[in-house]
């Protein structure tokens, strides 16, 4: 009787030790880090904060990882962030500020109508 004990001692062990390899340590697992925001969702952050030297910043950077097409959004909300700050500053009489920003905005939409320089009439166009 004893040998048919142990005949059958080995597959009833085995799960037990296998059980206990897999338990593993108790101290907690470490916590992976915060992910770092995308380009895109920075620019999005920056736009809404009103840094928009930043967001610009952060615009070429995307330009450069996308190009094409796809980025004609963020181009056109940041032309009208600084069309926008240059609007305000030419409302507080701050001319320096509101040349600044306007040049921002035309830098990044140059064919805007509203970033237009408008010329007088019989002055020629200049190439």
């Amino acid at each position: 009787m004893p040998a048919s004990l142990l005949r059958y001692l080995p597959p009833l062990l085995l799960p037990l030790l296998l059980a206990a390899c897999q338990r593993g340590s108790t101290e907690p697992a470490p916590t992976p880090p915060p992910p770092t925001p995308s380009i895109s969702q920075e620019l999005e952050r920056q736009l809404s904060d009103g840094d928009l030297a930043a967001a610009t910043a952060s615009f070429k950077r995307l330009q450069l990882e996308q190009p094409g097409t796809a980025l004609e959004d963020y181009q056109r909300r940041l032309s009208e962030a600084w069309l926008k700050r240059g609007e305000q500053a030419l409302a507080r009489g701050d001319m320096s500020a509101a040349a600044t920003a306007l040049s921002n905005a035309r830098a990044l939409m140059p064919k805007a109508p509203a970033l237009s320089v408008p010329r007088q009439s019989g002055a020629p166009a200049s190439p």
